[in-house]
């Protein structure tokens, strides 16, 4: 008679499995593909460990366990990552979503609110159509920092870049799952290139998270990210900041007295870069750190009264 296997067996077969081959967090690694295969919570699990597996399930808990014990990141085996509010569809080849991104979406939003004086939340009958709120996601990857500005807030009209062409299919599938694909317009191209001539002057904020890792550490980086994520959504050349002063340049060109930018950054950058940023005109230069602490955010704001060239 062959062996049953239930959720707490399984749960507890892939977690040893996956430790012996050097996963840091076998646990959550295991709650995270049983579930996904389930089509359940990972709280859910726990209430029905004694739910016996079936023959499909099994056999995606198979493919799954190997693909993750060989270093494949969770969020590529499932296809999906947390990101605010927001499930993100994410794929091989497009940068996965980090939390500290989504403290990047924090600190813009209230930036904006500060710079505009937005109400701290806004019901429907607050803003109304009035001023729609036009924004930029540079370099977007799965559109996921475009999909959120455009969730949190009403009447926002986002146009998201990337170089890669797969990166924008994504985005597109996202924001039509997010169900802001009317308020969410992918371009391909280079950092703004692609941005419409009649939005210079007009944009109430500037959004990225470009490459930005040194070329030197990214090769110290753990294998899941430099073996499967996409080297050129990464690497920032030597100092991390080969995107900078071009994107400054363009941001300036295309802000609003006023308006924001925001932009996702090494730890040991973000000084060099708010002195690009002083340079090339902005004020209120200030660095946010991220959940862990490190320097990670850098918001600057568009002078009112000021032009660019």
């Amino acid at each position: 008679m062959s062996e049953v296997w239930t959720v707490g067996s399984v749960l507890n077969w892939i977690e040893g499995y996956l430790a012996d081959h050097g996963d840091a967090s076998p646990r959550v690694s295991a709650r995270w593909l049983v579930s996904d295969a389930l089509g359940v919570g990972q709280m859910e699990l726990y209430a029905d460990l004694d739910r016996p597996l079936d023959e499909q399930e099994r056999a995606l808990l198979r493919e799954h366990t190997r693909r993750r014990a060989a270093g494949e990141p969770l969020q590529y085996i499932t296809g999906s990552a947390p990101f605010r509010f927001l499930t993100i569809s994410v794929e091989p080849g497009v940068l996965i979503p980090r939390p500290e991104t989504e403290v990047l979406v924090s600190e813009a939003i209230a930036r904006l609110r500060t710079s505009f004086s937005l109400p701290a939340k806004e019901p429907a009958d607050v803003l109304g159509p009035k001023m729609p709120l036009l924004m930029a996601d540079v370099c977007t990857g799965s559109g996921n920092i475009a999909c959120a500005l455009a969730t949190e807030l009403p009447y926002a009209q986002v146009w998201a870049t990337d170089l890669d062409q797969q990166a924008c299919a994504l985005a597109s599938r996202n924001a039509r799952e997010a169900g802001v694909a009317d308020c969410v317009h992918v371009l391909q191209g280079s950092l703004m290139e692609p941005f419409p001539h009649e939005l210079r002057g007009q944009l109430h904020a500037v959004v990225s998270n470009p490459p930005y890792i040194p070329t030197a550490v990214l090769q110290t980086l753990e294998r899941e990210v430099t073996d499967y994520e996409p080297r050129l959504a990464l690497d920032g050349g030597d100092d991390g900041l080969a995107c900078v002063p071009p994107l400054l340049a363009q941001a300036a060109a295309f802000l609003r007295p006023g308006g924001v930018l925001a932009m996702e950054l090494h730890e040991t950058c973000l000084e060099q870069a708010g002195a690009h940023a002083r340079a090339a005109g902005f004020a209120d230069v200030c660095i946010k750190d991220d959940l862990t602490g490190r320097p990670r955010v850098l918001l600057a704001t568009w002078p009112r009264g000021g032009t660019a060239e």
